[in-house]
């Protein structure tokens, strides 16, 4: 297992999730659909939220959702970087979902998020298919 790769791919994780929840607070949207979403109630049980509300919601939590894959992944990566085969099944975990991720943005959100997760393929397909040579145990010598 590549571990640079392996972090670059967690890395491209966390910029788009943190770039993702920025734009979220910067960018005004279109205020006719903002006005009409909030004049759309939705009711889930006893709690009414307007669809602005909801959406908002959504969105962060999306955001932050990504920031936190790109944590764990790299938590992980650093966990065991002195057994790399043991992170091979999160390697590729994470290459699956980043290649589904990947798939959504082509089809529904192009722009920054076909770039930051190409780079995570790229980067996942790099740390499961680089040979790395074998780190010598501490205690070898002994």
């Amino acid at each position: 297992m590549q571990l640079t790769a392996m972090r670059v791919g967690a890395a491209a994780w966390i910029f788009t999730g943190f770039v993702h929840d920025v734009l979220e607070f910067a960018l005004p949207g279109d205020p006719e659909l903002n006005e009409t979403m909030r004049g759309s109630v939705i009711e889930i049980g006893p709690i009414s939220m307007n669809a602005e509300s909801v959406n908002r919601g959504v969105s962060l939590a999306m955001g932050l959702a990504m920031i936190v894959v790109g944590l764990l992944l790299l938590m992980i990566t650093q966990a065991l970087k002195t057994q790399a085969h043991q992170l091979r099944p999160f390697g590729v975990v994470a290459l699956i979902a980043t290649a589904c991720t990947l798939t959504l943005a082509l089809a529904l959100i192009p722009g920054p998020p076909v770039a930051t997760f190409s780079v995570a393929v790229v980067a996942f397909i790099v740390a499961l298919t680089a040979k790395t040579s074998p780190r010598p145990h501490p205690h070898a010598a002994e």
